[in-house]
């Protein structure tokens, strides 16, 4: 991943959105739904202890991935997020549970028309390996189950994981009976990193990631 151009094409990513918000007059966007008021303090203190290694246990490593994630996506505010880890559910065991409170989430993330039946997502914290191609056929089962817009976060992907969430995101419409608001858009723990350290709109940067996960344009990044 070259994290100098991924932070300049999230960068202008944002302003352009922001002038175009702006232009627009729109009453909600990303901008003025999101808080960053303490410029991602405890967030970057998850980071630091995931980049440390310093972990009494596996479930406290595991968890970490998973504390980031929801600490990030409480920051907008038409969601709220419960994590459901360790319970059945009828997609199985999922990490995280994204709620929102309506759905102009979706319009704001620039899915017009384009509303999923859930939002869901899934955290791997791994040291040494990579995501593979058997846990991504998993989430793409749920997703598709579920109908739903999901978020895989882990450290990396093999190629054979990327060419599978790439079939399943280019392809949902020929084998899924209703693919609308389903995609599945995967991220790194670098991106969230970046992203916290250059204190960017985090909302902005998920619109980015469900932008470019439909093309597959995300690829470049993982």
């Amino acid at each position: 991943m070259d994290e100098n151009k991924f932070l300049t094409d999230i960068q202008d990513y944002i302003n352009k959105r922001i002038n175009f918000d702006i232009q627009k007059k729109d009453l909600i966007n990303c901008n003025n739904c999101f808080s960053c008021d303490d410029q991602y303090k405890f967030e970057k203190e998850i980071v630091q202890k995931i980049k440390s290694k310093d972990f009494q246990n596996t479930t406290e490593q595991g968890n970490l991935l998973e504390d980031l994630v929801k600490s990030l996506f409480k920051r907008i505010t038409l969601i709220s997020s419960l994590s459901v880890t360790n319970k059945d559910t009828a997609l199985g065991q999922i990490d995280i549970n994204l709620i929102p409170i309506d759905e102009t989430i979706y319009e704001i993330w620039g899915m017009i028309g384009d509303f999923p039946s859930c939002l869901i997502g899934e955290c791997k914290n791994y040291n040494k390996s990579s995501v593979g191609r058997p846990e991504i056929e998993k989430m793409c089962w749920r997703t598709g189950k579920g109908q739903a817009l999901s978020f895989f976060i882990a450290p990396s992907y093999t190629k054979e994981a990327i060419e599978e969430i790439s079939y399943f995101n280019l392809s949902k419409e020929s084998i899924l009976k209703k693919s609308q608001g389903v995609y599945l858009v995967p991220l790194t723990l670098k991106m969230l990193e970046i992203i916290v350290d250059n204190n960017l709109n985090f909302c902005y940067f998920i619109r980015w990631a469900i932008q470019s996960s439909k093309k597959m344009a995300i690829a470049n990044y993982l």
